[in-house]
């Protein structure tokens, strides 16, 4: 079963990501897959997010940029983290130029952080699945940047 689920949802995100092109509205606008599908990503992964923050009773010590913050700071990074994400998603489905920076802020600040954590605390699952999958999204961010045209 678990095996099964994994390869529909590879299969739906290389297909959605191989397909070329579709249109929206009357202006017959045409824009790839790609930027709706990391635009749903990020909005989907808001309210994961923010499940995450409630499980933990908001007493996770979030880093900025690699430092690790407390007190009143933290509460504030842990309840801007999901509505990032939700502007980052919202500016990839709308194809916002601001949503390119915004991700690029995102993505500098969770690699440093991951990285740090890394050199800190040794081997992490997490960071290091942060560190291998954030490197080609900020890649591919970097050479699809001519889409966010708006």
């Amino acid at each position: 079963m678990k095996v099964a689920l994994i390869t529909a949802v590879y299969l739906a995100v290389v297909g959605l990501m191989a397909a070329p092109v579709h249109s929206y509205g009357l202006k017959r606008e045409w824009r790839t897959f790609d930027l709706t599908f990391f635009g749903v990503a990020f909005i989907l992964s808001a309210f994961g997010e923010l499940a995450n923050i409630l499980s933990t009773d908001w007493k996770y010590h979030p880093k900025f940029f690699g430092i690790t913050t407390t007190g009143f700071v933290a509460v504030c990074i842990l309840a801007a983290q999901p509505l990032l994400h939700l502007a980052i998603g919202y500016g990839f489905l709308t194809l916002r130029r601001w949503a390119f920076y915004l991700a690029v802020f995102y993505t500098a600040d969770v690699m440093t952080s991951s990285i740090l954590g890394y050199v800190q605390e040794g081997f992490g699952r997490i960071r290091t699945i942060f560190m291998i999958f954030l490197t080609p999204f900020l890649i591919y961010l970097i050479a699809r940047r001519k889409q966010l045209r708006r």
